[in-house]
């Protein structure tokens, strides 16, 4: 069965164009199709470690309340220096922050 196909290149591209330009305004990233936001839009702070009523801290809140790297925050959790909750995924507790930082001060005289 031998059938001929030919495409028209340029009424191929005024269609895709046209198509396109009905669209709004969009970036693609990996599935999921974004609105490009407003350059007036308020922009939200994507982790909040001051918030007094939370009791309970993820792992880059205790990093910054210590001066110290994420990762030497898992280290000293894997270690036993600081306490913390083990779920899916690792919470620290303010009060157990305090008490290290008061464990560890140093006495200069």
């Amino acid at each position: 069965m031998n059938t001929e196909f030919s495409i028209d290149p340029a009424a191929m591209l005024s269609k895709v164009f046209a198509f396109h330009a009905g669209q709004p305004q969009t970036r693609q990233a990996n599935l999921f199709v974004r609105t490009i936001p407003d350059d007036d839009a308020p922009v939200q702070p994507k982790d909040s470690c001051t918030d007094a009523a939370a009791r309970l801290m993820s792992t880059s809140c205790p990093a910054r309340y210590l001066g110290k790297s994420v990762w030497t925050i898992r280290r000293m959790f894997f270690a036993g220096d600081l306490r913390g909750i083990r779920g899916k995924h690792l919470k620290f507790d303010k009060r157990h922050l305090d008490e290290y930082i008061e464990a560890n001060k140093e006495q200069f005289k």
